[in-house]
């Protein structure tokens, strides 16, 4: 069946329930959660689960252990038995500040928002792993089929936790897709690695007119040490980025304040370079408390390691989603998408669909470049994983951004979420008749002689902290 085009069962799966997908991903968008605290979201993909060939789906605390997890933020549901075990993978949870109406302009909405499309990768995951369950049983195929909804993504931490608690050990290919503005497209990438840390800084505090020499002030030490690291940018290699937000800055201007604290992404594209970027940020700390005669604590609080993606998955889901139809937009949808490209650049949106809205790419690569980061670089050192990636937002929308948010909500975002849950289904049911699919990538896995998981999370890693 290789290649055959998309199987009866999976395009019958999203004939009959695609709106009843579309309606929970926009559920799922209507009530932003950010980090670990995915509970309307993860109730929402268990009823869907439950309801469409998962019964024994279940709602999981990952982060439990730090005070984050209330209730259940991840949903694990699987379904047949035996080898190989076909992993689906989603994501829960939004950004803050982000939240917009799903409308062709700015419409702020307060509070968080899904300026990353996560409520269409779980979408996208849920759909996928419902029509090819619903395929399986038409077809009596054997193996296992599991399915992962997971939160906190964007604060590195979702994945890692699952994974210390064996949620991907299992799994012989774990699959997922992100939308994005560029063309759809399953080539692999080169994720950045990333180390996070909190800098805390304890002064003491003082009239600032009328006595300030008796103060210390930890805010001095907090820019000192910002002002080091924008020096330190010239010494660094390219790859580096280095990103901060002062989460603290004392309580008024006439107070020496006595606390002040900010946060650090140190990214770069290998693990050693990342750590040793972090370890001048933190000397580049102690020196600026050494400066305001301040104290310092510093504390790394997650990391998200290299992702070794697997090109020969990449290319089997490359072929899978060459017979899976292109998406079709209405004229509605194409001057939608006109006028949001508009509102926010302030140019006349271009003529061109291509140049207006992605579609898939043609040409496989073997490598693309990336700039950004995914925590599901932590399934990477268990089993072959692929990260596929655009489609579902304007070529204009500039991520993590009020565009994307409000591109997640509508159709366009919507159908490329079905789409690419089609490529995952097809591309998980192929594998499962095809032996020499789980084979090659294995193979190729073993090749990359991959460090352990323990080897990488051997650094002390702070309590977890939720953004």
């Amino acid at each position: 069946m290789k290649n055959s085009g998309l199987n009866k069962w999976i395009a019958e799966w999203y004939e009959k329930y695609g709106d009843e997908l579309n309606e929970m991903a926009h559920d799922i968008w209507a009530h932003p959660e950010l980090g670990l605290k995915t509970y309307h979201a993860a109730e929402a993909a268990l009823q869907f689960a439950r309801t469409h060939g998962f019964p024994d789906a279940v709602k999981t605390k990952a982060g439990q252990g730090f005070g984050f997890c209330e209730t259940g933020n991840a949903v694990i549901a699987t379904y047949g038995s035996g080898k190989p075990v076909i992993g689906i993978i989603g994501e829960l949870d939004a950004l803050p500040g982000l939240g917009n109406e799903d409308v062709d302009h700015k419409a702020p909405i307060e509070g968080p928002g899904q300026g990353c499309g996560h409520n269409l990768i779980a979408g996208a995951c849920m759909g996928a792993a419902c029509a090819l369950r619903y395929a399986m049983e038409k077809e009596g195929v054997s193996g296992t089929l599991k399915m992962v909804e997971c939160p906190g993504e964007e604060v590195g931490r979702g994945k890692a936790l699952l994974a210390k608690d064996g949620a991907f050990k299992d799994m012989d290919i774990a699959i997922m897709w992100h939308p994005g503005s560029g063309e759809f497209s399953t080539e692999p990438q080169h994720p950045l690695t990333v180390m996070a840390g909190t800098f805390e800084f304890h002064g003491k505090s003082a009239h600032a007119a009328g006595a300030p020499w008796n103060g210390r002030s930890a805010l001095d030490a907090v820019q000192l040490m910002n002002m080091g690291s924008e020096f330190l940018r010239e010494h660094v290699k390219t790859e580096c980025r280095m990103h901060y937000q002062i989460t603290n800055g004392g309580s008024a201007p006439n107070i020496v304040p006595d606390y002040a604290s900010v946060k650090y992404f140190c990214r770069a594209l290998h693990n050693d370079v990342v750590k040793d970027l972090y370890e001048r940020v933190v000397r580049n700390a102690e020196g600026a408390a050494h400066m305001t005669d301040t104290k310092l604590d510093a504390n790394l609080i997650f990391i998200i390691p290299y992702f070794y993606e697997n090109k020969p998955l990449c290319k089997h889901l490359d072929a899978v989603s060459r017979v899976i139809p292109e998406i079709e937009y209405t004229p509605e949808e194409i001057q939608w998408a006109k006028n949001l490209t508009t509102a926010y650049t302030g140019e006349p949106a271009p003529e061109k669909l291509e140049d207006l809205l992605p579609f898939s790419k043609k040409e496989y690569e073997e490598w693309g470049v990336g700039t950004t980061c995914t925590d599901t670089a932590d399934i990477s050192y268990f089993c072959p994983t692929a990260h596929i990636h655009g489609g579902g937002e304007i070529k204009a929308a500039p991520g993590h951004h009020w565009t994307v948010t409000a591109c997640s909500g509508s159709t366009i975002g919507m159908k490329a979420m079905q789409r690419a849950g089609k490529v995952l289904a097809q591309g998980g049911l192929e594998a499962l008749y095809d032996q020499s699919v789980i084979d090659e990538c294995w193979k190729y896995f073993k090749s990359l002689n991959i460090p352990s998981y323990d080897e990488v999370y051997s650094l002390p890693i702070h309590d977890i902290q939720e953004a």
